[in-house]
């Protein structure tokens, strides 16, 4: 399990609690009881400053301490549940701390050991699911373990202690700023980094590591996620015939900022093994993205990278084995990584374009605060607003159900998009001064979209000719819009970049149906089988050549 509670959230509880003890959740007392009793202070070497403040609150007897021992050496983590249970989901999720599988972290550890390592190292460890499993099949195994939550390293502490385990250090430090003293022999990394979008990262945090990677001669993007900044950490502990086994979100595969690591994959981190699992299977808890485990064998030399696709947690198995081995060259040449798990990749078919040769994909318009721009054709009316409004597609729905075609009729909303040149102390504009005052009291112009705009008000309406959905758990969706309805950002539109008649709009968006099922895989894929669909990637997907589309037109 990777439970990651960050210091700055547990000492601001710690201070609380030594001015008031009644301030200290009782299970938190527990839980840090349990762990004391269970050997935390025994084992993992010198404790931190901060898991010291952490045990005076030991004041409540472990109410279950023979049972929590028992649970422990029957393969359970019961003080991993505890912890999550201290925290809501949604504080969870914010964290980056989430559950792996036990299969999963069984085949993970078993392929490292496989390697015969002298040092287990899990980075992020939580409560310490993986060392704990690596200590289950070498006792004798050196262990070290890092996390930056103190309460998470006395979980750690403990389950090893539970176990048994003889050569252990347990260090409540940030691993992605720590250094690691030389081992006489091969190394495993192995764990499931902190899943933390760059949005929660902070402007230092991404200081640190863009330096670090550029120690590296890696050029690392400000909008990687901190699972990236632990594959980067690695390479810069690891040393040639090291070894390392990830579980993460696997979006890195396809976007911009993972290209720093399918990069080091290539270049010395030593890529031996992706293995993807299927979008519908939930590798972690409370997180909407699929997973990918990722095995690297540092320093190695190979022609390719083996590649394979998992329908279940339990289908995984050996990850020495299965799928197809995607060649060095076909990965550097490859912007996206995803779609050569599918044993039918093909570089190009015949007599086909990229879509992106035929016609610009573009995201619809932003308005900033929709419930003030989006409206009724009714409510319009009646706030003497018709002639300021546009007839506009406001979900996704409305081209799913269309069946290859939308138009306008009076179920349609509208959104507000008056032009940037109206004069509005015109007596004439009295209605829009009016409307625009109230959104202005309401304090729609300091939203972050509309204050980056001006006038606030102007969205910039998007009339294209063929519509697109682009999120859905199901593949895109194509729609013709003769009526020129104007599009919001919950669709994409396509805008022709060589002349079409309407043979030919009508046959590529026949073509683009009916083809559906072929794009499944070809976006982003997040857990639970949600995919979506940048501008780029949808200009990616093959289309017959404009000469052949309007033979698709009476399909």
């Amino acid at each position: 399990m990777r439970v990651s509670y960050p210091a700055q959230e547990v000492l601001p509880l710690l201070a609380a609690a030594e001015a008031r003890e009644d301030l200290v959740p009782r299970d938190l007392a527990e839980v840090v009881s349990l762990a004391v009793a269970l050997g935390a202070i025994d084992v993992g070497g010198p404790l931190s400053s901060e898991e010291r403040r952490l045990i005076r609150l030991a004041s409540h007897p472990p109410t279950s301490f023979e049972a929590v021992r028992e649970s422990i050496l029957q393969g359970l983590d019961p003080l991993g549940d505890a912890i999550c249970a201290l925290r809501s989901r949604a504080e969870r999720r914010d964290l980056g701390a989430f559950y792996t599988p036990p299969t999963v972290v069984k085949n993970m550890v078993t392929w490292a050991l496989k390697r015969e390592p002298l040092r287990f190292v899990d980075p992020g460890c939580g409560s310490g699911r993986f060392a704990a499993e690596a200590i289950r099949q070498n006792p004798d195994l050196e262990i070290v373990a890092v996390d930056v939550d103190p309460l998470a390293t006395l979980a750690c502490r403990a389950v090893l202690a539970t176990l048994g385990a003889k050569r252990t250090l347990v260090i409540n430090r940030d691993y992605t700023s720590m250094s690691f003293p030389a081992s006489a022999g091969t190394t495993a990394f192995v764990g499931n980094p902190p899943y933390v979008r760059h949005h929660r990262l902070t402007a230092a945090q991404k200081a640190k590591a863009k330096r670090a990677a550029a120690e590296l001669g890696i050029d690392l993007s400000g909008l990687a996620g901190l699972h990236v900044h632990f594959f980067l950490a690695t390479l810069r502990h690891a040393r040639p015939g090291d070894v390392g086994c990830f579980i993460t979100s696997s979006e890195w595969l396809d976007v911009s900022y993972g290209a720093a690591l399918r990069i080091a994959l290539l270049d010395g981190m030593g890529g031996v093994g992706l293995h993807l699992l299927a979008p519908e299977v939930a590798a972690f808890d409370d997180a909407m993205t699929t997973a990918v485990i990722t095995c690297f064998e540092v320093g190695k030399t190979s022609t390719g990278i083996r590649m394979r696709s998992a329908a279940t947690i339990s289908a995984l198995g050996d990850l020495d084995s299965g799928g197809r081995i995607v060649p060095l060259s076909r990965l550097r040449e490859a912007r996206r990584w995803t779609p050569l798990f599918r044993a039918g990749d093909r570089q190009g078919r015949a007599g086909h374009v990229r879509l992106g040769e035929i016609v610009r994909v573009s995201r619809g318009a932003v308005t900033g605060a929709n419930r003030f721009f989006v409206m009724s054709e009714k409510d319009a009316r009646r706030l003497g607003l018709e002639k300021y409004v546009v007839p506009a597609l406001t979900s996704a729905q409305e081209v799913l159900s269309a069946e290859g075609i939308v138009r306008a009729d009076a179920s349609r909303r509208v959104f507000l998009d008056p032009p940037a040149t109206v004069e509005l102390e015109s007596p004439e504009h009295e209605a829009l001064r009016r409307y625009l005052a109230a959104g202005d009291q309401e304090g729609v112009p300091k939203s972050y979209i509309c204050s980056h705009r001006h006038p606030w008000w102007r969205v910039g309406a998007k009339y294209p000719p063929i519509v697109a959905t682009y999120m859905a758990r199901q593949p895109p969706a194509f729609a013709l819009n003769p009526d020129g309805l104007a599009i919001l950002n919950v669709l994409h539109g396509l805008f022709p970049k060589v002349p079409l008649d309407q043979d030919q709009l009508l046959g590529l968006v026949r073509y683009l149906n009916d083809h559906r099922e072929e794009l499944r895989g070809r976006g982003r894929t997040y857990q639970g089988g949600l995919e979506k669909f940048e501008p780029r990637e949808m200009e990616a997907i093959e289309v017959p050549a404009p000469s052949e589309l309007g033979r698709y037109a009476n399909h």
